[in-house]
């Protein structure tokens, strides 16, 4: 079980620094946009990461603490840096 979680969290990770660079060709957005959302996918990974690995070990409350301090927080910054930076300077296609 735990292979298969980590293989899919090495997989979840690449995909992630694809988007990433895919989109840093893509969108214009200031160092501190790109830094704010990497940081914010980096706990993102690390609450899943933490939480898959205390479900496995059979500590349920670890996992859930992982998904409310790591993963929700990420998940906040990463929304609020590109509806505050990167979402403003998109133009629409067309």
């Amino acid at each position: 079980m735990e292979a298969i979680q980590w293989f899919l969290l090495g997989v979840l990770f690449t995909l992630c620094v694809f988007a990433f660079a895919w989109a840093s060709v893509r969108v214009k957005a200031p160092w501190y946009a790109w830094t704010v959302l990497i940081g914010g996918a980096f706990l993102i990974l690390l609450g899943l990461a933490w939480a898959g690995s205390s479900f496995v070990e059979g500590i349920p409350a670890s996992g859930a603490m992982a998904l409310t301090l790591f993963t929700g927080p990420g998940i906040v910054a990463m929304t609020v840096a590109w509806r505050t930076w990167v979402a403003p300077g998109l133009k629409p296609e067309g």
